[in-house]
């Protein structure tokens, strides 16, 4: 048995954290490439630049186009090389980090994501999701390393809409979930070569969960106010940090294979984010592999406190065909995706299954109270 886990190589979390972001850049060299969206510059972007420039780093701010396409990656790349670059950095959410990771993993320099949002762990791990200039998927790209070092600013996560924090809940909240399914099935995780789990992922995962549990009320109330507190920085760390490197170093099962599934529809159900996509898939997850109904219970108690998605209604999927979700299910056991983790064989006709008796439990169990 070959055992991996791989991580960022530093991760800082701070309130006002960009202030001083150049005392822990500039160790990588003096001059580098700060990419960020339209949106983010005006919010944050310009500040930052103000700080990294004034600590005496020379920084080329590129605009980011907003897909992680082939052509963008190459055309970031190409000002890199002719500015030589020592350093690139991501400020935004999860395709400005994606498109970030590729270009420095082209350019062989060091990688420094700057999450502003925590709605996905995406900034921790190491790989990226392409896309066509158009926004359709493309592949995965996996890279040798993690991030050289995530930034995370919490006054900066703080001040975004509280959605996107419940988003990044309900994306950490099957990582355990999602690891103990693996472990139970002694399967391999998003690692290259196949490698098993360590004892140290599967503790980050468990944590993850735990933080979550304990403290996501306060967080999200926090949060709404567009404060920093002690409770909503536990529910920061959990979102990018032990889901990205728990998710990575312990592997997924259904909930996330549930989420891609999906795309074998059109319609509102796109309307939805990852994460509230990925609720579901955690209630399906369970029902699957036969939990008690006291542990579906307490899944499904946290998810509709939060207004997450628990039935297919809440998928906009309440008048779907039989036909449709059956698209759904074989899309969602196509070889390759991580749902033949569970540990025995997945049939589309089991996912069908679960789909159905997932609805239905939920409805049940939320009309008793």
């Amino acid at each position: 048995m070959i055992t991996a886990f791989a991580s960022p190589s530093t991760y800082v979390q701070g309130d006002q954290l960009l202030q001083h972001a150049a005392r822990y850049i500039a160790p990588f060299g003096n001059r580098g490439l700060l990419i960020a969206d339209d949106t983010v510059w005006e919010l944050v972007g310009g500040q930052f630049y103000h700080h990294l420039t004034a600590d005496g780093l020379k920084i080329e701010h590129i605009h980011f186009k907003g897909e992680s396409s082939p052509e963008e990656i190459a055309r970031i790349q190409a000002i890199g090389a002719a500015k030589d670059a020592k350093f690139v950095i991501a400020l935004g959410g999860g395709k400005t980090n994606d498109t970030t990771k590729a270009v420095g993993d082209q350019l062989h320099v060091p990688v420094v994501i700057v999450p502003t949002l925590a709605s996905n762990d995406s900034p921790c791990t190491r790989l990226s999701v392409i896309y066509s200039p158009n926004g359709e998927f493309l592949k995965y790209q996996f890279y040798n390393k993690n991030p050289d070092l995530v930034l995370v600013d919490s006054t900066v996560i703080a001040g975004a809409p509280v959605r996107f924090l419940v988003d990044g809940i309900a994306d950490a909240l099957s990582t355990n979930v999602e690891a103990q399914t693996v472990a139970r099935a002694r399967a391999t995780t998003l690692l290259p070569l196949q490698t098993d789990q360590t004892a140290a992922g599967l503790a980050l995962a468990e944590k993850c969960e735990s933080l979550l549990f304990k403290y996501t009320g306060q967080a999200v109330s926090a949060a709404a106010d567009h404060v920093v507190t002690p409770a909503l920085s536990h529910v920061i760390e959990a979102n990018i940090l032990l889901s990205g490197v728990g998710a990575e170093s312990s592997g997924l099962a259904a909930a996330h294979s549930f989420q891609n599934g999906l795309t074998a529809l059109s319609g509102d159900v796109h309307k939805l984010s990852h994460g509230e996509k990925v609720a579901f898939g955690t209630l399906l997850n369970l029902v699957l592999e036969g939990a008690t109904d006291a542990e579906f219970q307490r899944y499904l108690d946290f998810e509709s406190d939060l207004g997450l998605p628990t039935t297919l209604a809440d998928l906009h999927l309440d008048e779907a065909s039989d036909e449709d979700l059956m698209k759904v299910a074989k899309l969602t056991v196509q070889s390759g995706e991580t749902i033949h983790n569970m540990g025995f064989p997945v049939s589309a006709r089991d996912v069908f299954s679960a789909m159905k008796a997932t609805d239905e439990l939920s409805r049940q169990m939320q009309r008793r109270f």
